[in-house]
C-alpha cells in the first residue's frame, strides 16, 4: 500500500508540474537572482513582501533573458513625481523596449507609457498616441503589473487583469532576445512578486490585433518615407550660418533610414547624441516638374532648421517646456512650410537637435503632383 501511495504521489506531482508552463519562474527576491546598480538599491521587506527598494537605480534579473512571454510584478510608490518601470528585450544599457509608470500622472491618459529606446534615447515625444493607458494607482500600496510580449505586439495590464490598460499594436524595436531589468528614476519604488514566463505564443486575454495590409499601405500616403541621416555634430556649427555649404554636407557621413509604420523618422535608430554633438541632418531629394511652391506638413523633436537647396527657410523649437510649463514637446503634423522648389532636383534638409524625450522628424505632402518620385512608394 505504501508503495502504491508513493507511486500515486509521484504521478500527481508529475501531472501538476507538466500542467505548468515549462518556463514559469517565480523569481525569489535576493542577490542570487538580481543585480542591483545605482544610487539607492536594497533588498528590504515592504508591506509584508520581500522587495527591492529602488531610487535612481535598477535591478537586472540574473541569467534570464526573454524574447516572448509574460512579465508580472508588484510595484509600490508614493504620489511623488517619478518614472518606474521595466526594460525588456534589453540588448545593453542603451537599447531596449521599455514600459514605465508615472505616479504623478495617476488617472490621466499618460499615466504610463511604452517607448522603444535606441542608442540611449527614449522616444516618448515621438510615440505618444496609443502607447499609454489611463490608470488610477494605489499609492503606498501594491499595484500589480502584467506585460504580455508576443512578437510584434503586446498588452499592458495594471491592477485590472481582465482588461488591458492599453495594447501595444507594434513594438518598434527588432524582435530580439534580451535581458530584463526594473528601475525607479527619481523616488522610492518597491518591486516584489516577480514572475517571468517564456512563451513564444503567450496567451493574451484579448484578441490579437488583425493587420489590414490595405489600410496600412494607405496610412503613409504622401509621407516622406526615405531619408538620409548624417553623423551628429554641435548645433553651434550651423547656429549663425545663413546658408549651409555643399562642402560641409559632403564631409558628413550619411546613412539611409526609412520611416516606421507611424511615419516617424526616429533618428536614434542610426545615431546617438551627447552634450556636445546633439544635432544631425535628415535630408531627402525630389525632382520638380517646374518651379513651384509646394506645401509640406511636418513635425520635429526637439529643435529644427529647414533648408531648401542649402538655403534656410524655417527655424523652430518644439522642446519640452519650450512653449509653456505644461508643454510636452510631442510631435505630429502640426506645422506647414511652403517649399520654393526649382525645376529639376531639389534637396530638402532638416537639421534636427535633440535634448531628451525623442529625436526625430516626420513630413507629408498633400499630394505628389508635379514631383518625383512619389515619396510614399
Amino acid at each position: 500500500m505504501n508503495n502504491l501511495i508513493k507511486i500515486g504521489l509521484v504521478n500527481l506531482v508529475t501531472f501538476i508540474w507538466g500542467a505548468l508552463p515549462v518556463n514559469a519562474n517565480d523569481i525569489a527576491i535576493n542577490s542570487d537572482n538580481f543585480k542591483l546598480d545605482g544610487k539607492e538599491a536594497n533588498f528590504v521587506k515592504y508591506k509584508g513582501e520581500a522587495s527591492i527598494l529602488l531610487n535612481g537605480a535598477s535591478a537586472t534579473v540574473n541569467d534570464i533573458s526573454l524574447t516572448n512571454g509574460t512579465i508580472e510584478y508588484d510595484v509600490a510608490f508614493t504620489e511623488k513625481r517619478n518614472f518606474t518601470g521595466v526594460k525588456f528585450r534589453q540588448q545593453d544599457s542603451n537599447n531596449a523596449e521599455e514600459f514605465y509608470i508615472r505616479p504623478h500622472q495617476s488617472g490621466n491618459p499618460d499615466a504610463n507609457q511604452y517607448t522603444p529606446v535606441f542608442n540611449g534615447l527614449a522616444a516618448w515625444q515621438l510615440y505618444h498616441k496609443g502607447f499609454a493607458g489611463k490608470v488610477s494607482y494605489n499609492f503606498d500600496d501594491w499595484n500589480h503589473v502584467k506585460i504580455i510580449i508576443a512578437g510584434t505586439h503586446g498588452e499592458i495590464y495594471i491592477n485590472d487583469m481582465e482588461k488591458p490598460a492599453f495594447k501595444i499594436e507594434e513594438f518598434l524595436r527588432p524582435i530580439e532576445n534580451g535581458a530584463i531589468s526594473f528601475y525607479s528614476a527619481r523616488a522610492n519604488a518597491y518591486i516584489a512578486n516577480v514572475s517571468i514566463v517564456k512563451d513564444d505564443e503567450p496567451k493574451t486575454l484579448s484578441p490579437k490585433p488583425q493587420s489590414n495590409k490595405s489600410s496600412e499601405s494607405n496610412k503613409l500616403t504622401n509621407y516622406v518615407s526615405k531619408w538620409q541621416v548624417s553623423n551628429s555634430f554641435s548645433k553651434n556649427e550651423i547656429g549663425k550660418v545663413a546658408k549651409i555649404s555643399p562642402k560641409q554636407l559632403a564631409k558628413m557621413n550619411w546613412q539611409s533610414l526609412n520611416v516606421d509604420s507611424y511615419g516617424v523618422l526616429n533618428m536614434a535608430r542610426v545615431q546617438s547624441v551627447d552634450k556636445t554633438n546633439n544635432t544631425a541632418f535628415a535630408k531627402f531629394s525630389i525632382d520638380s516638374d517646374n518651379a513651384q511652391i509646394k506645401a509640406l506638413h511636418f513635425g520635429y523633436s526637439d529643435a529644427v532648421r529647414v533648408y531648401v537647396n542649402n538655403t534656410p527657410i524655417y527655424a523652430g523649437n518644439n522642446g519640452f517646456l519650450s512653449r509653456d510649463y505644461r508643454y510636452l514637446g510631442t510631435i505630429g503634423l502640426f506645422d506647414t512650410i511652403y517649399l520654393p522648389l526649382k525645376a529639376g532636383k531639389n534637396e530638402i534638409s532638416f537639421a534636427v537637435s535633440e535634448q531628451f524625450g525623442g529625436w526625430g522628424v516626420m513630413a507629408k505632402f498633400d499630394n505628389c503632383d508635379g514631383i518625383q518620385p512619389c515619396i510614399n512608394k
